[in-house]
């Protein structure tokens, strides 16, 4: 079912109405439009194109508007509303007369960042959309967001099999120190990608306030997670003692991986569910 939420104040039930837009350029939708293909023609952000429109940032308001204002039906997502088949007697947007002047700088919520990130994983092609959406719903819904990215821990002065990527960050005197077991490392505090011996990242910190809540970003961190669950299970598993011949710390962190998969809702667990 699509999602829909009414706005408060709708643009066209404003005095003065707001819709159309002032100085808007009156554009017909076609049946294989959507707002990243017009923006892209007009050399706009689709954000930007959409706020000119609808003045929101609220993805289940665009799709009350999309439904009222532009007569959308039709869904190829079951989440948002498509210009597909739209209402020839409404049936168009309005794009702005010249570039719109970038908006004045303002701290935007995490979690509206991630809404943002979610329309837009929404309306991907990408092969990883199912495991993408399950992560970004483990982080919505105030779940386990915890992850390890490789980088962080990879030895590299450690005696490891050949095939194990090496790393630079790891400051491996602390790590023997502190890390000896799985609740070592899940007393860790939660880091954000800035501090090596905070490696237990919270993947909404480290996309949303750290990074910049791209889709690009989304991907980046995926491999990550991806890349030290491949790395912990390759050695593990080498013919040179297997997790025997781990050491404590790594035969620790590989534990708490193992059980963060195994923990529905997790974003770890998205891994297993949707692989």
């Amino acid at each position: 079912m699509v999602n829909v939420k009414t706005p408060l104040n709708p643009v066209h039930k404003r005095v003065p109405s707001e819709w159309p837009p002032k100085d808007g350029r009156e554009y017909r939708v076609l049946d294989t439009d959507d707002w990243w293909k017009i923006a892209a023609r007009e050399h706009i952000d689709p954000w930007a194109l959409i706020i000119f429109n609808f003045d929101t940032t609220v993805p289940e308001e665009v799709n009350w508007y999309l439904r009222e204002l532009v007569g959308c039906r039709h869904t190829k997502d079951r989440w948002n509303y498509a210009f597909l088949n739209a209402d020839k007697s409404k049936g168009k947007i309005y794009l702005p007369p010249a570039p719109l002047p970038p908006p004045k700088p303002v701290p935007i919520p995490w979690y509206q960042k991630l809404k943002k990130l979610e329309y837009e994983v929404q309306h991907s092609n990408d092969p990883d959309k199912s495991r993408f959406l399950c992560m970004l719903d483990a982080m919505k819904n105030r779940r386990d967001d915890r992850v390890i990215f490789w980088d962080a821990i990879a030895p590299n002065k450690t005696a490891a099999p050949m095939w194990i990527t090496r790393g630079l960050l790891v400051d491996e005197q602390w790590l023997y120190a502190n890390i000896k077991t799985w609740q070592d490392v899940l007393a860790i505090p939660y880091g954000d990608g800035s501090d090596p011996k905070r490696f237990v990242l919270s993947l909404h910190k480290v996309l949303f306030e750290t990074g910049d809540g791209s889709l690009f970003a989304l991907r980046w961190a995926d491999a990550k997670i991806f890349e030290t669950d491949k790395m912990l299970d390759l050695w593990a598993n080498s013919p040179v003692g297997g997790s025997s011949g781990m050491p404590p710390p790594y035969r620790a962190i590989r534990e708490f991986v193992k059980l963060g998969k195994g923990s529905p809702g997790s974003v770890m667990n998205c891994l297993v569910s949707n692989p």
